[in-house]
C-alpha cells in the first residue's frame, strides 16, 4: 500500500519566526496562507465527504495558523504519527494543542473552493487564491480527530521556531522507537495528549500523576518516598538530585490532597509543575533511550557518585 499525505489543522499555535514549511519527514508544519469561508465549508459539505459537521470546522479553524502533514499507509498510522509529534512537541517546550480534524488535502487547497467552482467568483478572489483547485480538481475527505472545544494552553509557549519543529520531530521519532519496545510508555503520550483537554485543573493534574506512577509499577508502598526518588534519579543530573526529590514529594502530596478529597480548585500553577514533571521525566527516557526498571534506578543511584549520601538524606528528610 502506497503512502497518502494526511493534513491536520494544528489549534493555537502560531509561527514564531517566519516560514512557509518545516520538513522534519514524516512530518511537515505549513502555515495557514489564506482564509476559510463558511461558504467553503459548505461546498465541502455538498460535494465531498465530510465526516463531521462543516459548521464545527468552522468554529475550530478560527483558531488555526498552522496545519501539520504526515505521509501515512492509512489515517490510523497517521494518527500514530501525529500524537507522537505532539509529544515530541510537548518534549521540546511547545504550548499543548490539539487537530481537531483530519483531511485528505490541504488547508490551504481547500480554502476558495466555493470561488473557484464558480466561473463568475473566481476573479474576485487573490490572484494567487484564482490558481487554486476546484471540486472538478480534487475529492476531499474529512475525519473527525480530537473534537474538543476546550484545551490547557501555555500562553509562552504558543509560538513554534523552525529548529523547535524539528527538534520535535527528532524527539517524536525517538518516541516511537521506544514504545515499540516498551509498549507500557504510551501512558505518558497518552496522559500528555489528554490531560490538557481536561477542563477540570484537578481531574487533569490527577490523570498526569496516574502517567508518573504508571512509570513505575512496583511501587506500591511508601510510594511519595519511591516515586521521588525514582524520579530524582531518572531526571538528574547528580547535582540536582535532591532539588528534584524535593519537588516530586512536595508535588506528590497535591496530588494526594486531591485525590482523597482534601483539596478542590487546584491553580494553574499547581497544574503546570506536575506538567513540567511528566515532561522533564519523558525528556528523560528519550535521553537514556530506556525506561529503567525501578531496581536499576536504585543500583544506579547507590553506585554513583555521592548516591548513597542522597539515598541517606531521602531516608532522613522523611523522618
Amino acid at each position: 500500500m502506497s503512502n497518502r499525505t494526511f493534513h491536520f489543522p494544528v489549534l493555537f499555535w502560531r509561527p514564531a519566526e517566519e516560514f512557509d514549511c518545516v520538513v522534519a519527514p514524516p512530518f511537515a508544519l505549513t502555515r495557514r496562507k489564506w482564509g476559510t469561508s463558511v461558504f467553503d465549508l459548505a461546498t465541502l459539505a455538498s460535494r465531498h465527504r465530510l465526516h463531521l459537521p462543516y459548521q464545527l470546522m468552522d468554529v475550530l479553524l478560527s483558531h488555526c495558523n498552522l496545519e501539520l502533514s504526515v505521509e501515512a499507509e492509512e489515517l490510523s498510522q497517521a494518527l500514530e504519527y501525529i500524537n507522537s509529534l505532539f509529544l515530541g512537541a510537548y518534549l521540546a517546550d511547545a504550548s499543548p494543542s490539539l487537530a481537531p480534524f483530519a483531511t485528505s488535502h490541504s488547508i490551504n487547497d481547500y480554502s476558495g473552493i466555493n470561488s473557484r467552482d464558480s466561473g463568475s467568483l473566481r476573479k474576485d478572489l487573490p490572484p494567487d487564491l484564482q490558481i487554486g483547485p476546484s471540486s472538478d480538481d480534487i475529492a476531499l475527505e474529512a475525519w473527525p480527530v480530537q473534537l474538543s472545544l476546550h484545551c490547557r494552553t501555555l500562553p509562552n509557549a504558543l509560538g513554534i521556531t523552525v529548529n523547535q519543529f524539528k527538534l520535535a520531530g527528532e524527539k517524536a521519532k525517538q518516541w516511537m522507537a521506544l514504545e515499540a519496545r516498551q509498549p507500557a510508555l504510551n501512558v505518558v503520550r497518552d496522559a500528555a495528549l489528554a490531560a490538557p483537554l481536561l477542563p477540570s485543573l484537578d481531574q487533569s493534574l490527577l490523570h498526569l500523576w496516574c502517567a508518573l506512577e504508571a512509570l513505575f509499577p512496583e511501587v506500591n508502598s511508601e510510594v511519595s518516598f519511591r516515586l521521588a526518588l525514582h524520579l530524582a534519579q531518572l531526571i538528574g543530573p547528580p547535582d540536582e538530585r535532591e532539588a528534584v526529590f524535593q519537588r516530586a514529594r512536595k508535588e506528590y502530596k497535591i496530588r494526594s490532597k486531591v485525590a482523597h478529597g482534601s483539596r478542590r480548585g487546584i491553580v494553574q500553577g499547581d497544574w503546570e509543575r506536575a506538567w513540567q514533571l511528566l515532561l522533564d521525566a519523558g525528556n528523560a527516557i528519550v535521553d537514556r533511550g530506556d525506561l529503567p526498571a525501578e531496581d536499576d534506578l536504585l543500583s544506579e543511584l547507590l553506585r554513583s557518585e555521592g548516591g548513597q549520601m542522597f539515598a541517606n538524606k531521602a531516608i532522613e528528610s522523611t523522618r
